[in-house]
């Protein structure tokens, strides 16, 4: 499969449905249990599907924007949770939406009392966005060169942050939008950009002196 700029547009947009799945229910254009049943899980699929059929191991590919972008994401999440750690034991509401996302996935309504399978929908579909995060970050990077991925992932992450303050988010979920929850929350999402972008720093070398070798070797 060729590497062109052709698969960067079709990888961005499965990667953007995990996000697609909470912003239509926003707008009522779905509900998260209709599209996590039926949108996400081939989505999922097509995404595995593209990054197992090229063998383009190098610096950049189908392959290396869904399985370097997925890792990264995933790493900026956990990163991104542990700030907030200090904050949820202060009292702050930064975990609560999880269990809602349970609820909704699960179809049940956001003010029912959740349940350890709500509690792990919630935080597997967090993680999810965290990967779809990556993936779609690297989809748009045509050259990857070491400023870019910092930098570019630090003002990606806080521009997602910026859509997401544009839309219904916290009234739907009952949170409070003033400057200190805008202040915690661009923190951490420069936080998870700064994590993302410092492991596909350190990543995406070693990939491409793989590559390099093999094709020395060829």
């Amino acid at each position: 499969m060729p590497a062109t700029a052709a698969f960067r547009p079709i990888v961005f947009a499965l990667a953007a449905l995990s996000f697609a799945c909470l912003l239509g229910a926003f707008f009522n254009f779905w509900t998260m249990h209709w599209f996590g049943c039926w949108v996400l899980p081939p989505a999922t699929l097509v995404l595995i599907a593209i990054a197992s059929v090229d063998k383009n191991r190098g610096q950049s590919g189908p392959r290396m924007w869904i399985v370097q972008g997925a890792i990264g994401g995933l790493i900026a999440a956990i990163v991104y949770d542990l700030y907030r750690v200090p904050f949820v034991l202060a009292g702050k509401p930064l975990f609560n939406v999880f269990p809602q996302f349970g609820l909704l996935l699960a179809g049940a309504s956001k003010t029912a009392p959740p349940q350890l399978v709500h509690h792990l929908l919630g935080w597997a579909y967090h993680f999810s966005n965290g990967a779809a995060l990556g993936i779609m970050f690297l989809a748009m990077v045509p050259r990857p060169t070491p400023r870019v991925l910092l930098l570019g992932a630090i003002a990606w992450a806080l521009v997602v942050e910026g859509i997401l303050l544009c839309t219904p988010y916290p009234t739907f979920f009952g949170l409070k939008l003033d400057s200190q929850f805008v202040l915690l929350t661009a923190t951490a999402h420069a936080i998870f950009g700064s994590a993302l972008g410092l492991w596909l720093r350190w990543r995406l070398p070693k990939l491409m002196a793989k590559r390099d070798a093999r094709l020395a070797v060829g």
